[in-house]
């Protein structure tokens, strides 16, 4: 959904921020794709956690082994898993899996909840970035003139759920000598938990998401901002041979004097001897964009190139999850 998002943005931009403060405009694509990235790692994560979990326990007895004449490493090829236990003990009190995807779960719901707080605020009046779907909004039981996010309000709220599933099993196992003990049976629940809320998050937000209308007029008029181009500027300043310490001076005390008196940065910039005058073409809208071009960068090339990696990514792991499947439903 995002990388689709992504590539209907076209050329469309908004401000870039740190600290919540806005810093340089970037594409909407390079944004959405900022998040698509994060849960490919996640994805990468539960398929590093599916080859670990793979190992068959049979045999290993309640703690020891057996005397009998037992076969591990066939049953374990019958019944589909990678290979056999090596160490009775270890595989009966083993429980790092669980924690694995415990916390693999626990940063999907982080990665959404980032998201679903980005959600709230570019769905406030304040920001007006998007429009949600009325699907996935609600209006509020006193005021009618309301639209609230609530997708991406319980999403963030479901995260705290995630994270305290992670700890009550990390408290559980810490505390515990080799080998099996009783404590280990309260691994189920916060395991199915997890993975129930996660399912039912991703489900409701892909879809909010898909439904969900940017405003990119709105993005475009606060990336526009004259003082989001101080960088720009001091790297022009850079490409004539000004120190970057010299620069951001330079820059910064334009900056400074064009909040304090209300001149235009553009005015100041134009009659300061420091800058060429082909500096003029970076006030023009989208300008800063275009001409970034570093690899990963927030460039219009950078972007199309993001898209052939994180596409080819999504191919891999879905070719995986597939091998997987079939490993599964072998089994079975």
């Amino acid at each position: 959904v995002l990388i689709d998002k992504a590539k209907l943005a076209g050329e469309a931009y908004l401000p870039g921020y740190t600290h919540l403060q806005r810093a340089q405009p970037v594409p909407l694509a390079h944004h959405l794709l900022a998040h698509a990235w994060a849960l490919g790692r996640d994805v990468d994560r539960l398929l590093a956690t599916a080859k670990r979990l793979n190992v068959s326990p049979l045999g290993a007895g309640a703690l020891a082994g057996t005397s009998l004449p037992l076969d591990p490493a066939s049953v374990a090829v019958d019944l589909g898993f990678d290979r056999a236990f090596t160490n009775s003990l270890d595989v009966t009190s083993d429980r790092d899996f669980v924690a694995e995807a415990l916390f693999t779960l626990a940063m999907i719901g982080i990665h959404l909840s980032r998201m679903g707080e980005e959600f709230v605020l570019w769905s406030s009046q304040e920001f007006g970035f998007v429009t949600l779907d009325d699907g996935y909004a609600t209006g509020s039981s006193m005021m009618p003139q309301k639209k609230n996010p609530d997708i991406a309000e319980l999403t963030r709220g479901k995260t705290g759920r995630l994270i305290g599933n992670l700890t009550s099993l990390l408290v559980t196992l810490k505390g515990l000598p080799l080998a099996y003990n009783r404590d280990l049976q309260e691994d189920k629940e916060p395991l199915f938990d997890s993975y129930d809320q996660v399912r039912l998050a991703l489900v409701a937000f892909g879809a909010m998401v898909e439904t969900a209308t940017f405003n990119t007029d709105a993005m475009r008029a606060a990336a526009d901002d004259q003082t989001s181009l101080a960088t720009d500027l001091a790297e022009t300043l850079v490409e004539n041979g000004t120190p970057f310490r010299e620069a951001h001076a330079i820059v910064g005390g334009l900056v400074r004097e064009s909040l304090g008196r209300g001149v235009p940065l553009s005015d100041l910039v134009g009659g300061h001897p420091s800058f060429p005058d082909s500096v003029a073409f970076l006030f023009a809208p989208g300008a800063s964009v275009s001409r970034r071009s570093s690899p990963g960068g927030a460039g219009i090339v950078p972007v199309a190139e993001q898209f052939k990696q994180i596409e080819s990514d999504m191919q891999r792991s879905g070719s995986l999850l597939r091998t997987i499947a079939s490993s599964i439903e072998s089994a079975d």
